[in-house]
């Protein structure tokens, strides 16, 4: 799979106001990108840790101490599973 750059210019006072370096910085508007991705589902959890630079669990953990839901399970899905449970017990 080829890979592709992308590249934009940050004004040099900018970065210094973030007091970031341009590693990082890159670092972090990937990891910004993937978390943006993945909550409005255009990104699976796998596509945006890879977009991330992550492995998964990694990626998860990032999601998980900002508060993001990992696993998009609603209230009807959670109805269905327990009248499936409750059928199981007869």
């Amino acid at each position: 799979m080829a890979n592709m750059t992308v590249s934009f210019e940050i004004p040099q006072d900018l970065l210094a106001s973030l007091k970031l370096g341009i590693l990082d910085l890159s670092r972090n508007m990937r990891i910004i990108s993937a978390i943006s991705y993945f909550r409005e589902k255009k990104l699976s959890l796998g596509k945006a840790a890879q977009l991330a630079g992550l492995n998964r669990l990694d990626f998860m953990d990032i999601l998980a101490r900002k508060g993001i839901d990992i696993f998009d399970y609603d209230e009807s899905a959670l109805e269905s599973d327990l009248k499936g449970i409750a059928q199981l017990k007869k």
